[in-house]
């Protein structure tokens, strides 16, 4: 199993605590947050590792391009450079993740099946949420906290295999929205929908040990 830690900094740094989006469309203030985040959570992230030569120079170069890449995310808001810009990252990731794979699943106290249960679980939650906005779900300032938590509860319980709190989970949405919105949203079908399917494409991914 391939512990994906530098894809979680990634992840979380520029989704779960900046608005990806607005950092397209040049909005300092998300661009800060971004790069604050990208240092704190690679801290937080990979303190154990940054004690030897090969993690404080892999972190800092890792850190240093993230921060580079946030900048030039802001030179076109069009969905086509949306689409590039984050592959590139994705495949940043895999760069530094395939050659230190081994020493980072000996080296790390996170270990491979509980990083990659956590980007699971933020690529479910807030990715979800920054696809949503850029395609015109929803609202590119909206932080789709409803939708984010639903998804989030559907992914634990998916991937533990409990179809009874599922169940409990969709129809506590379905009750809750219409309570507090009342008027129908195709996101009442699309957030659940994606969130279990992605769930059990995660589960069978971490199983076939193929992430």
């Amino acid at each position: 199993m391939v512990p994906n830690l530098f894809l979680l900094i990634y992840t979380a740094s520029d989704y779960a605590f900046s608005n990806n989006s607005l950092i397209y469309k040049h909005d300092n203030k998300e661009i800060q947050k971004a790069l604050i985040w990208t240092v704190l959570i690679a801290i937080a992230l990979t303190f154990d590792l940054l004690t030897t030569l090969t993690g404080l120079v892999s972190v800092t170069i890792y850190t240093a391009i993230l921060i580079g890449l946030t900048f030039l995310k802001s030179r076109s808001n069009k969905k086509g450079w949306y689409i590039s810009s984050e592959l590139i990252n994705l495949g940043l990731a895999l760069v530094f993740t395939i050659p230190l794979a081994g020493w980072i699943s000996s080296h790390s106290y996170l270990q491979p099946p509980f990083v990659n249960y956590l980007l699971g679980l933020t690529i479910a939650s807030v990715v979800f949420t920054d696809l949503f906005r850029r395609f015109g779900y929803i609202p590119i300032k909206s932080g789709d906290s409803d939708g984010s938590f639903e998804r989030i509860l559907l992914f634990i319980f998916v991937m533990a295999l409990q179809w009874w709190y599922v169940s409990f989970t969709l129809i506590g949405m379905i009750v809750y929205r219409f309570i507090r919105y009342r008027k129908f949203s195709k996101m009442w079908l699309i957030s659940p929908a994606v969130g279990i399917g992605f769930s059990l494409l995660w589960l069978l991914l971490m199983r076939s040990n193929l992430i």
